[in-house]
């Protein structure tokens, strides 16, 4: 029976319920567990800063596949971040390769020349179906992110700060006299962690856009618990942030950034301890805490296994150039 493809309507709720169904048995791994269905519509909807184009690939009347590209509007406005899932048990009959061809062709269409995607697989792993495809398709490995996990309940440890730092903490919108040096921190990401060859423009950030992470948030029944460091002079030196879904035994510790005129002060360490103990009550009934580093980010690494972080899992990033 032939694939047709469609485009998903996020709004509307059969066709979502069909979509997340797929999503979510696609990722069958045990690390890296997907989103809820909350969480990925919020997202699906897009903003002003990205938008969503997803795909649903159907064999007849059942869905056997979907994809999502992710399409910055205010940065990087040249290049898409693509994923496509496909259930194990359906896998190895054309419908990723289907799905990927009909992306890549929208991608292109709306006038982006480069595609950006991951594929996970365990640390004791060679390799993983998803590596082999992408290979297939004709994308090249650019860099590699690992992905660690601290196990829970973690023992508080005292945060040691010295030459003049102060750290202050926040959930939701940061003091109104920082919106726009934190918007800035949040900004300088691609720039200041190390990356592969493909070398990233800064995200576009300002208060606007903070304003709206925190009202998605919300809507995703998620809390966030943000840590910054400010300098002896008053100005913010670095932040970190550790990201609570409702409905998951898994806490995300996402970016953590220390300006470079402000390093070699224990600055990465003290954030991120002072987050958990910021977020004792949040960490109450979790299982662990996972987080990401590029593979060559060698000082953070070393902060992460200081707490006790440990490797799960390799996640290949790749790139692919549309002619």
């Amino acid at each position: 029976m032939s694939v047709t493809i469609e485009v998903l309507d996020p709004t509307d709720h059969g066709a979502y319920t069909e979509f997340y169904e797929v999503y979510a048995r696609a990722n069958d791994r045990p690390y890296d567990q997907p989103w809820s269905a909350e969480e990925l519509l919020v997202s699906l909807v897009g903003d002003e800063y990205r938008r969503q184009d997803a795909l649903v690939a159907r064999e007849g009347e059942t869905v056997v596949g979907v994809a999502l590209a992710e399409l910055p509007e205010r940065d990087n406005v040249d290049t898409a971040f693509a994923e496509v899932w496909v259930p194990a048990e359906l896998r190895r009959r054309g419908h990723g390769t289907a799905l990927l061809e009909r992306l890549e062709q929208r991608i292109a269409e709306d006038g982006r020349t480069q595609v950006l995607t991951e594929t996970l697989r365990g640390v004791g792993d060679e390799t993983s179906s998803g590596r082999e495809f992408m290979l297939a398709r004709g994308y090249r490995p650019d860099t590699m992110n690992v992905q660690r996990e601290l196990a829970l309940p973690w023992t508080p440890q005292e945060v040691a700060l010295r030459d003049g730092y102060t750290l202050r903490a926040w959930r939701g919108l940061p003091p109104g006299d920082w919106l726009d040096q934190y918007a800035h921190l949040r900004a300088l990401l691609n720039q200041e962690a190390p990356s592969g060859e493909t070398q990233l423009e800064n995200e576009y950030w300002d208060a606007d856009r903070l304003r709206l992470e925190v009202d998605q948030w919300k809507r995703q029944r998620r809390v966030a618990q943000v840590v910054v460091a400010v300098a002896p002079d008053g100005t913010l030196a670095g932040h970190t942030q550790l990201l609570f879904p409702a409905a998951s035994p898994e806490v995300y510790q996402w970016d953590t950034l220390v300006l470079p005129e402000h390093r070699g002060h224990g600055l990465g360490l003290a954030l991120k301890q002072q987050a958990m103990g910021e977020a004792a009550d949040l960490l109450e009934g979790r299982a662990r805490i996972v987080t990401w580093n590029d593979a060559q980010n060698d000082h953070m690494i070393a902060v992460n296994e200081s707490l006790g972080y440990r490797a799960t899992a390799y996640a290949d990033q790749w790139v692919k150039h549309l002619g």
